[in-house]
């Protein structure tokens, strides 16, 4: 979920993911799609990009391709799922994951 943020986001968005007690710099690749927060219904399918108070589920990867994160999907281990995104010092994103793409 998109929190306080001056601005929308879309592709090429660049931050820091906090997740596990690491924190790493990831870019945002692309927007899948868009859900309603209460129903989670599809909104919208291939956004260009999302603003603050909408639910999305998006691909991040890593900016240096030698690191790696330990984390799990949601569904098989809740506790190492969770994450936030921060830019400017601030809070930007929080979510968690759904899938993993290697």
């Amino acid at each position: 979920m998109l929190t306080n943020y001056y601005s929308i986001i879309c592709s090429g968005f660049c931050a820091l993911i906090y997740i596990n007690g690491v924190i790493f710099d990831v870019q945002l690749k692309k927007l899948i799609l868009i859900r309603d927060q209460y129903t989670n219904k599809i909104i919208q399918e291939r956004p260009r990009f999302i603003k603050q108070g909408q639910v999305a589920i998006a691909r991040f990867e890593l900016t240096q391709s030698d690191q790696t994160i330990c984390m799990e999907p949601f569904k098989r281990f809740p506790q190492l799922a969770h994450f936030m995104l921060r830019d400017c010092g601030r809070v930007v994103v929080f979510g968690k994951v759904l899938k993993i793409i290697e």
